[in-house]
Parts: C-alpha cells; structure tokens; sequence
C-alpha cells in the first residue's frame, strides 16, 4: 500500500514528529523512506550584503550556512529512522518554495503517501498565506498524513 513515503522534514518538533510516524508507515509496509527537505535560496538584499561584507563573509558562505543545516537536519531524520529499524533510506535536499517543491518532488518520485509535520519552521507568509502543509495536501495527488 505504502511502498515509497516521502517525508518532509525541516527540523521542527512537528517535522521530527512526523519522522517517527513516518518510519513507522515505512516499518509496517515493508517501504523505501526518502527524507526531504526543502531550502530556500539565499537572497541577497542591501542589509545583508553590507553585513557580509563587514563580517568578511560571502554569499556562498550564507548557502553553505544553509546547506548544512538542512544535512543536520536529513541526518538526524535518518537516525531516528534507523532506530526504528527502517531499512531502506534515502535523503534529498532540494531548494525553492516548499509546498510546491515536496508535491513536484512526490509526483517525480512516484511516492503512496506524504508525511509532514502540521507546523514548520516557516516565517510570516506562512501564517498569512496558510501553512505548509496544508497547501502540499491541497496540491498533492496521494495521501498526506499531517502529523501534529
């Protein structure tokens, strides 16, 4: 039934929830478990930039600040899961808006379910606009388990 599960994780307490919960699909069903988070490309307005330059820091610096918070992230992701006795992990990172990269990534991919946390580390727009994981649910075209 659930033999590919896409779990989207940011390092939130719900998305680390759903970690477990999605491991536990993954252990029940016999299926591969793909951990995927979603970055958001660092945009460089006047501020930051002036910053960057009084700290002697580049732009790549910033993405790279990025880029291993969301290793950090897939890899405790997949400690918990290996606890739980998964087998079959595999980890993506992948940058643009989040809703609509985990659905595009979740049809390429051929996933049975997504699994996410209800709230994230997301910022006003998220709040303004609805959240995360509603939009994924509205968007997607398999089930979507939102774990609390």
């Amino acid at each position: 039934m659930f033999d590919k599960i896409l779990c989207a994780v940011d390092g939130s307490d719900h998305s680390m929830r759903a970690v477990e919960k999605a491991s536990a699909l993954a252990m029940k069903f016999e299926g591969e478990l793909i951990f995927l988070t979603v970055a958001k490309a660092v945009k460089m307005n006047e501020g930051l930039r002036r910053f960057m330059e009084v700290e002697h820091v580049s732009g790549q610096d910033a993405q790279y600040v990025l880029d291993s918070f969301s290793q950090e992230v897939l890899t405790e992701a997949k400690e918990i899961a290996q606890k739980i006795g998964v087998k079959n992990i595999k980890t993506e990172v992948k940058v643009g808006p989040p809703a609509r990269t985990i659905v595009e990534y979740a049809n390429e991919k051929d996933v049975n379910a997504v699994v996410m946390g209800s709230r994230g580390h997301g910022d006003l727009e998220s709040l303004l606009l609805g959240s995360v994981s509603h939009k994924v649910a509205s968007l997607s075209k398999v089930t979507c388990v939102t774990v609390r």
